[in-house]
């Protein structure tokens, strides 16, 4: 068992092709899907439980965009297409977390940090 548990990303695939995540402070957050509960309150006092799907994926993956590899526009591209790709992320500790997912919201460069916060969705992301 690793004592690793937390730590850059040590490899980040999207539909083939490896992409840089920066280190240092990246926090990518991982989604596992499943479900989300929501609690109401009824009239008399009682409690009742709403379960929602929930999509899998990640979050906030600062990727280092390569201009002279037009890593942005590769990332547009999939965009476009509107299909899943297969994503797979390995964690410092070793373990890799894997599926098909599409990338949401803006798709933008900062050109301050050369970084693009990317947040891909899918039906299932999961330990491989």
């Amino acid at each position: 068992m690793s004592i690793v548990r937390a730590g850059d990303i040590r490899q980040f695939m999207v539909k083939g092709r490896e992409l840089d995540v920066k280190g240092e402070d990246a926090n990518v957050n991982i989604d596992l899907g499943g479900f989300a509960d929501e609690v109401g309150i009824n009239g008399n006092g009682s409690m009742h439980i709403t379960q929602r799907r929930k999509v899998a994926g990640f979050s906030d993956c600062p990727v280092s965009i390569d201009d002279s590899r037009q890593d942005l526009e590769y990332i547009q591209e999939i965009v476009d297409a509107g299909k899943l790709v297969p994503i797979t992320i390995t964690l410092a500790s070793g373990i890799t977390y894997s599926g098909s997912l599409i990338p949401i919201g803006d798709v933008a460069k900062a050109t301050g940090d050369g970084t693009l916060t990317l947040e891909m969705r899918g039906a299932k992301f999961e330990q491989i």
